[in-house]
């Protein structure tokens, strides 16, 4: 048995080693010119131009990922200056508020906006994204800002053109608002207010579809009465108050046009002294009262909208002081928590120099 265990083992060597010489010929033979199309080339190391081609693969993924992140901050980092294109303008080109001499109250205006905006310009410098503040002395009629002028997506600040337009169609004899509107599934979107859980077949006024805009910030009661009154004629409404950089369809608009909208409603320029009280009612003690209003004194009435989106925090306001004022502040790019107390701190900064 010892024999066979040997002769065996032998004879798996004697095939390996058989193997081995063959394997060895073939290679041999491989290297005869004929053989050549059937011989595999080695694998060539990458050379400069596959090397660069990676380098540049990397170099567009890294920036393209910055570019993203940086433009959903709106360009602004907290602490650092925010990243933008220069602009070239013309000498004596813009507006600029002319004093006249003598004018007191227009002199202590001046010195008190330009604190503000200093310290606005501070607080928001170590936060992320673009914060936006207008400010209108309703006495005076004083105004200023920092970006004010610069474009903010709405959010639900777009609801305010839309509810003004439902009262100037009820003054044009266009609108009953004492007519009801039977909900359909269609109608529902998702989001702020209450509407969206009623049941089909529920039954609403229109004039409750404009209370649950302000008070809840319905986006199904903003559905129903945006496809109602139409594009054209919403649009009307916004070019008849004096919001040139406002567009609906386009989600934009600036601090100084909704300034612009608190204002002419203030002075009664947009619907009759009875609507107007209707609308500021529906825009004072709404479900959203965290901001604006947390930063002022609790028996001071404010009426104001708020809006939110990803990235977007928006407050406007009309602050019934002893000496009633506007008060704007819009962001984007931002955290929510840092602008939630941002907002709420300036608010209260404000008011106490007012």
């Amino acid at each position: 048995m010892a024999f066979l265990r040997k002769r065996r083992k032998a004879d798996e060597y004697e095939d390996d080693n058989g193997e081995e010489k063959m394997s060895q010929k073939r290679r041999i033979r491989d290297l005869k010119p004929e053989n050549r199309k059937r011989r595999k080339e080695l694998p060539k190391p990458w050379g400069k131009k596959e090397r660069y081609l990676v380098l540049a693969i990397l170099v567009l993924t890294v920036g393209a990922s910055a570019v993203l992140g940086l433009s959903s901050r709106a360009w602004k980092l907290p602490g650092l200056p925010r990243l933008k294109i220069p602009k070239i303008t013309l000498p004596f080109s813009g507006e600029e508020t002319i004093l006249i001499e003598g004018d007191k109250e227009r002199i202590r205006d001046r010195e008190k906006s330009e604190g503000i905006i200093k310290l606005f310009k501070e607080k928001t410098k170590n936060l992320t994204g673009v914060y936006g503040l207008y400010i209108v002395n309703l006495e005076s009629g004083f105004r200023y800002g920092v970006s004010e002028r610069e474009i903010f997506e709405m959010a639900s600040l777009n609801k305010l053109p839309v509810m003004a337009g439902m009262f100037i169609e009820e003054e044009q004899d266009n609108l009953d608002l004492e007519t009801k509107y039977s909900l359909k599934d269609s109608d529902k979107v998702i989001g702020a207010g209450t509407l969206y859980a009623r049941p089909e077949g529920y039954e609403i006024t229109y004039r409750n579809l404009a209370r649950l805009m302000g008070k809840q910030s319905d986006n199904t009661a903003f559905a129903i009465t945006r496809r109602m009154l139409g594009e054209e004629k919403i649009g009307e409404v916004i070019t008849t108050i004096g919001m040139k950089e406002t567009s609906l369809s386009e989600n934009k608009t600036t601090p100084s046009d909704i300034g612009t909208f608190f204002e002419e409603l203030w002075l009664g320029n947009i619907v009759n002294e009875e609507h107007k009280n209707e609308l500021l009612d529906y825009l004072t003690d709404t479900a959203y009262e965290t901001l604006i209003p947390e930063g002022i004194p609790d028996d001071v009435r404010v009426v104001h909208k708020y809006g939110a989106e990803t990235n977007v925090l928006n407050d406007a306001s009309i602050v019934y002081a002893e000496k009633p004022f506007i008060l704007v502040m819009m962001g984007k790019g931002v955290v929510a928590k840092d602008a939630e107390s941002f907002i709420r701190e300036f608010a209260r900064i404000v008011y106490g120099t007012n």
